[in-house]
């Protein structure tokens, strides 16, 4: 089994814990607000630089459950990793 992308990228996690960004500039909104490129929701857009290295690892597994779910693999999990109504959009 493919180990999960996101798991690769902290091996190149800095030595401070820093968690890269999973953003590959593709950046769409679907009607459930959730990006088409990267498959985090608006709201865990909207919290990532605050998020400590535990809560963006949280962010990038659901995320991951999202494209699991996407590309019909059976794997669920269309909660958001940030509780809602911590952030909301501005408008």
């Amino acid at each position: 089994m493919r180990q999960p992308w996101h798991s690769r990228a902290m091996t190149q996690a800095t030595r401070d814990d820093q968690v890269p960004s999973p953003c590959i500039r593709l950046c769409t909104l679907d009607d459930r607000e959730v990006c088409v490129g990267c498959y985090r929701t608006l709201n865990d857009i909207m919290v990532w630089r605050d998020l400590d290295p535990a809560g963006r690892l949280a962010v990038l597994d659901a995320a991951d459950r999202r494209r699991a779910a996407a590309a019909g693999t059976g794997i669920s999990g269309q909660a958001p990793a940030v509780a809602p109504g911590r952030v909301t959009p501005r408008g």
